[in-house]
């Protein structure tokens, strides 16, 4: 268990002239990507760099903390919702970060010569709202996407960059995977993850599942290899987050966050998949009134038991997994900007190390301490 005394420390931050959906580290790296949009309805991808202070001339303690630097933007026509670096091992060479945009394309980007994208296609029948990748640690290629079309969808790196659409100009890439609901009765996909197969699920250790969040308050946990959901329940509000407490082995908990305010963690190792009620839940009221929506759900990567939730009022909460009879410890939290924090992203490298933006248009550097 960890210590309760668990604190957040702002280490920089910085104004940026456009709304950031998503702020991520580069893979490897100090320097982190942000996009979005901005005020006139283009898309704009910039980098920066948290780079180290020249401390031998610093006389303030304010000009002895890092500083983030502006290396490069790009600005294109369609403006960006979703992005994500998790699609490729790191032995793959320079990170590619793969884009989704408000026409639900897919774009492969070298951030080394953004001009054009290295591949582009029409993925989705509206807006990508979300992505997630297998994790470059894992090494594998797979990546889901979700969108306002109802739609959860999976994609193989290899097959969809290299494969038919290269091959035959004007071929269209097809999912690998392709999850909609049977009736027709399509609901927005706000959020999904992938991660490690349950031990309830699945006894091989290799075994990917997917969670979608939709706005109807909907999660379902989908097996890939079985290729249905074994997962399914209703959290009664939009759901804004969804995530696997890790990416590699079996996933022991999965974590969901509300537009109202509420943290719902389920606890997959002694649950049974058959139905929702078979899998123990744990709801917790994080916030309420206008700073009342949870944004975000990041657990770190070095510490898997421990994960961070972002609210509508710029504070960021810290949790633990806990034992059967508490599956969620308080570890405190800390007010870091003025208004909610969109994105939360945690450095695969340096433990503690986030990155994050806000509706106040701002990047945001910390350190979670435990």
């Amino acid at each position: 268990m960890t210590s309760s005394k668990a604190s957040i420390a702002h280490v920089a931050h910085k104004a940026i002239p456009f709304t950031a959906f998503q702020a991520l580290w580069i893979p490897g790296t100090t320097r982190l990507c942000s996009l979005g949009s901005n005020h006139g309805g283009f898309g704009v991808i910039q980098i920066h760099s948290l780079a180290s202070p020249r401390s031998s001339k610093a006389q303030h303690t304010a000009a002895k903390l890092p500083k983030l630097v502006h290396h490069s933007e790009t600005e294109k026509r369609v403006q960006f919702k979703s992005g994500t670096f998790r699609c490729s091992a790191r032995s793959s060479g320079l990170p590619q970060l793969l884009t989704g945009d408000f026409e639900g394309r897919i774009s492969l980007w070298d951030l080394a010569r953004t001009e054009f994208p290295q591949s582009s296609f029409k993925a989705h029948d509206d807006v990508i709202n979300c992505m997630d990748g297998a994790g470059p640690l894992t090494g594998r290629p797979e990546f889901v996407t979700g969108s306002r079309d109802g739609t959860v969808r999976l994609w193989d790196m290899r097959q969809n960059h290299k494969g038919a659409a290269a091959a035959t100009p004007g071929a269209q890439p097809r999912p690998i995977s392709n999850m909609a609901p049977i009736n027709g009765d399509r609901h927005d996909v706000w959020c999904v993850a992938l991660g490690g197969a349950g031990a309830a699920a699945s006894p091989r250790a290799d075994d990917l599942m997917v969670v979608a969040g939709y706005d109807n308050g909907d999660v379902r946990a989908l097996d890939l290899r079985m290729g249905k959901a074994v997962f399914e329940t209703n959290v009664k509000h939009g759901v804004c987050a969804v995530e696997f407490d890790r990416r590699q082995g079996h996933a022991g908990s999965l974590v969901a966050t509300t537009l109202e305010g509420t943290l719902h963690s389920f606890d997959l190792v002694t649950g049974q998949f058959a139905a929702a009620d078979g899998v123990p839940e744990e709801v917790i009221n994080v916030q309420s009134g206008d700073d009342s929506t949870l944004w975000q759900v990041r657990h770190i990567p070095q510490r898997p038991s421990v994960f961070a939730v972002t609210d509508g009022g710029g504070n960021i909460h810290l949790y633990e997994h806990g034992d059967k009879k508490t599956l969620i410890k308080s570890l405190g939290s800390s007010r870091i900007a003025k208004q909610g924090i969109l994105s939360l992203e945690f450095n695969e490298d340096l433990e503690g190390l986030f990155v994050g933006c806000d509706l106040d248009s701002t990047l945001r550097v910390g350190m979670v301490q435990l």
